[in-house]
């Protein structure tokens, strides 16, 4: 039902725009007090556990990238426990972290909530939606090192729903974040996995016919009986490479119209894509190999080239191309220095080749390897935007926790005296 103010019955206009009845606009200042960590120099940090001693929690030993140290006999306020909410003010400001305990370095923020007000899941799903994250990072500055002050941090309204709407609505979240955490567990997995048998297979530490269904027999035969036969060659002897004509293009941007990948050289690889056919490599697949870092990339999708620093290689004859991307990953090297035609050095570097037919099923077997992970990448990105979606609807009462969870109409209000079921 609309009301005549085009506000629908049950809503109500805010400055944050039109919002459940039951739900109010508060800034953070009003529910929450912030307060700096310690920044203790290395000298006086612990190695090891003493008595009234507290870990140190930085940002260095969370990305364990810093051993444990400890803090003694530091004031209360700069105590965390797993109850408080952390978050970055400077640096990398607003990564928000929870369920830590120690002292707390300078560069976070404690942030103490008032539980009257704010369910604590809630507040974290809250600083954590791209939105805030916006926000935050506007306050903190342009500089070359952002900072957030309370005095901004106080500023950010939060649009807050009764307490047990916050609990229910937490809840949803956190089943998507504990599918996102499984599925980015399984990726590692997989990719460990991968690892392990790279480097088992191209080094013949085991043969593919303990992974692969065909038999040692069909192998042997398959290869002019050469299975145990193994060389040692150089890249050069068994790539192919050209230099592309790098191609100005009128568009590179990211449209649904256009279909063809754009390459360069460096991390961006895939620059944007157009619709302009003049100049499509289709002979694929192909290495794309970099000039001045000696990064490769395997393509086999059309594309353009728009960097003259690319190589693009192919494998000659009885060379099966993904097999030698693989070896190439494993190669350990010492080239340095600043200069182009790397890959004039680079061609003498050697791998192990088998013959041909266990190269492909050793391809085989990493493809295979390849689509697990590509499979689970994807199911990653749709489990994300999926929770992007929720939140975007549930953080700001577009839709009702009782559309999305199993508890009916009638539990949600016996759970919350009546106070949030009107659509």
């Amino acid at each position: 039902m609309i009301q005549n103010n085009n506000i629908p019955q049950g809503y109500k206009d805010s400055s944050l725009g039109i919002i459940p009845e039951e739900w109010e606009v508060k800034r953070l200042g009003e529910i929450c007090k912030v307060n700096q960590g310690l920044q203790i120099p290395i000298s006086e940090r612990l190695k090891k556990y003493e008595p009234n001693s507290y870990k140190y929690i930085t940002i260095q030993y969370l990305n364990n990238a810093k051993e444990e140290e400890y803090i003694k006999n530091p004031n209360k306020s700069v105590i965390c426990s797993y109850e408080d909410v952390l978050m970055t003010r400077t640096g990398n400001t607003g990564i928000v972290i929870h369920d830590v305990e120690g002292v707390f370095h300078n560069n976070f923020f404690k942030i103490d909530y008032n539980r009257k007000f704010a369910n604590k899941l809630f507040l974290i799903e809250f600083l954590r939606q791209r939105k805030t994250q916006h926000l935050i990072l506007i306050k903190a500055g342009a500089s070359t090192i952002p900072d957030l002050n309370h005095k901004d941090f106080y500023s950010i309204c939060i649009l807050l729903p009764p307490l047990p709407e916050q609990q229910k609505i937490a809840e949803i979240l956190t089943v998507w974040d504990n599918a996102i955490d499984i599925q980015t567990r399984l990726i590692a997995s997989l990719q460990k996995r991968k690892r392990g048998l790279m480097q088992q297979l191209l080094t013949g530490k085991k043969r593919v016919h303990q992974f692969h269904e065909l038999t040692r027999k069909e192998i042997s035969e398959n290869s002019c009986n050469s299975w145990t036969e193994w060389e040692t060659v150089e890249l050069g002897d068994i790539l192919d490479y050209e230099q592309p004509t790098p191609y100005l293009v009128s568009s590179t941007l990211y449209n649904d119209k256009y279909t063809i990948p754009v390459l360069t050289a460096g991390k961006t690889f895939i620059l944007g894509y157009t619709d302009e056919i003049n100049g499509v490599y289709e002979n694929i697949p192909v290495i794309i190999f970099d000039d001045f870092t000696t990064d490769t990339k395997f393509v086999d999708f059309p594309f353009k080239a728009k960097s003259s620093a690319m190589k693009i290689l192919k494998t000659k004859e009885n060379v099966n191309i993904i097999y030698v991307y693989a070896a190439m990953q494993q190669i350990k090297y010492a080239i340095g220095g600043h200069e182009r035609h790397w890959i004039s050095k680079y061609a003498y570097l050697t791998i192990p080749l088998p013959p041909l037919a266990e190269q492909t099923a050793i391809a085989n077997i990493f493809s295979s390897a390849d689509k697990e992970i590509d499979l689970g990448k994807k199911k990653l990105a749709s489990l994300k935007a999926q929770k992007k979606g929720l939140m975007q609807q549930l953080l700001t009462g577009k839709k009702r926790v009782h559309q999305f969870h199993e508890l009916t109409r009638k539990e949600i209000s016996e759970n919350s005296c009546n106070s949030w079921i009107k659509k």
